[in-house]
């Protein structure tokens, strides 16, 4: 499982990379997200480990923005634990990575929803400003 959430890690530092280049451009923190959503949509689903596909992103009014993945190829039977693993790994990247410094700066709130391979519901983190903030 461990490795699962250093994988992970990766995942967000590309999302936050990704993120970094997009700050460039000026206008509002909701037109920022949507040009985020819109460019990683144009990509399509992609693998960001052997576990985790990233469906698409969206950009949701008042600075929020929501990432849709598959999980495959592992059984999560305690979805408890996964997301309580997960979370402080996610709010960590946040917290201290460069890249992630539009998201502090903005505060935007961040949601990731977990889906199984047969599109069934598992778990959602949502990673709002007092997470990343303390």
């Amino acid at each position: 499982m461990n490795k699962i959430f250093r994988k992970q890690n990766l995942l967000y530092i590309f999302l936050l990379v990704t993120v970094a280049i997009f700050t460039q451009c000026g206008g509002s923190v909701d037109s920022q997200l949507e040009k985020l959503a819109k460019e990683s949509n144009e990509r399509g689903p992609r693998m960001l480990d052997q576990w985790t596909r990233l469906d698409r992103c969206e950009a949701v009014k008042g600075k929020s923005i929501r990432y849709y993945h598959t999980v495959s190829g592992i059984e999560v039977t305690d979805t408890t634990l996964f997301k309580t693993n997960l979370k402080p790994q996610i709010v960590r990247t946040t917290k201290t990575s460069p890249d992630s410094r539009f998201f502090r700066d903005n505060e935007v709130s961040m949601q990731y929803i977990y889906n199984d391979s047969n599109g069934k519901y598992l778990f959602s983190v949502l990673v709002a400003p007092e997470d990343y903030k303390n």
